[in-house]
């Protein structure tokens, strides 16, 4: 069976996290070069865990990590049109002049 990487993990937690949700999505996964103490013997970035998935599979893991990343929570602070202080992204009006955010 041939397999494809779909996630290349920045630690163990991160590619567990991942095969976890895949296989809640009715995915079969693997997670390989989970070599964290093979660190400093090898190029770090060697080391990563990844996880894969059968090739047959692959559209279904694309799209199951796509709502995994899902929407990004955290956006830009906003410049009020009203009176041009900068705000936190989570307000939905000025703190200065409270004029609604655009």
């Amino acid at each position: 069976m041939k397999w494809a990487c779909v996630f290349r993990a920045s630690g163990p937690t991160d590619a567990w996290l991942v095969r976890d949700w895949l296989e809640r999505n009715g995915l079969h996964v693997l997670v390989r070069g989970d070599l964290v103490s093979a660190a400093g013997q090898i190029p770090f970035p060697e080391a990563w865990p990844t996880v894969w998935v059968p090739d047959q599979q692959r559209e279904e893991a694309d799209e199951a990590m796509r709502l995994f990343r899902g929407p990004r929570l955290v956006t830009s602070p906003w410049t009020c049109p009203g009176c041009s202080e900068e705000n936190e992204p989570t307000f939905d009006s000025c703190w200065q002049c409270e004029t609604e955010r655009p």
